[in-house]
């Protein structure tokens, strides 16, 4: 949680479901820091997707506790000048989580040097005009989008978007809610296991 100690970074938000967190997820941190000058991302996990209203992911605490578990065994085996944190404000909130309302609560609450950052995949570029309140949330933040090699990106008249062309961690939620936990952490497979999550 930030507090008033804390120093202004240049800072980017990295929000999802997280249902689970797998080792995909931790590869895109990785590449942002290889990539990029950000200093902090904000882990956020989702109370209710957007767009995925209509599923009924894993509960909100134990999504958010997996991910304090990959954030912790990461920052163990691959030193990072990154200060990655974990937040709950989404949860907390409740309801529907839009990107919008998230972004006002973070630069309110964390000191952030220039533009706040949302990391994300190609694959949401074009239904950016679809998000909550977009207009007002291309104003206040750069889309940080990592592109697949061979994927046309669509043009977005009006956002600040920088691209970064990276190696893809074929990896995904999907996958581990079917039952392969080979992509997940060795903390958070226990964790899986422990709690009876995913059982197919």
């Amino acid at each position: 949680m930030p507090t008033t100690e804390m120093k202004s970074k240049l800072t980017c938000i990295f929000g999802g479901t997280f249902d689970p967190i797998h080792k995909g997820h931790l590869h895109l941190l990785h590449q942002l820091e290889e990539n990029t000058p950000y200093e902090r991302v904000i882990i956020i996990p989702a109370r209710i997707s957007n767009f995925k209203q209509d599923t009924h992911p894993t509960s909100a605490i134990d999504r958010y506790n997996m991910v304090k578990i990959a954030l912790k065994e990461y920052e163990t085996k691959y030193p990072t000048r990154l200060e990655l944190a974990v937040s709950d404000i989404e949860i907390k909130r409740g309801g529907v989580s839009y990107t919008y309302d998230t972004v006002i609560d973070v630069m309110e609450k964390w000191p952030i040097t220039g533009r706040l950052g949302i990391l994300m995949g190609d694959d949401l570029l074009e239904g950016l005009d679809r998000w909550y309140r977009a207009e007002e949330l291309k104003e206040l933040v750069d889309f940080v989008c990592f592109s697949r090699d061979g994927v046309e990106v669509p043009n977005r008249e009006g956002y600040r978007i920088r691209m970064i062309n990276a190696p893809v961690y074929q990896a995904s939620s999907t996958s581990v809610r079917s039952g392969d936990l080979s992509q997940l952490t060795d903390g958070v497979r226990e964790y899986v296991e422990a709690h009876g999550l995913y059982r197919t």
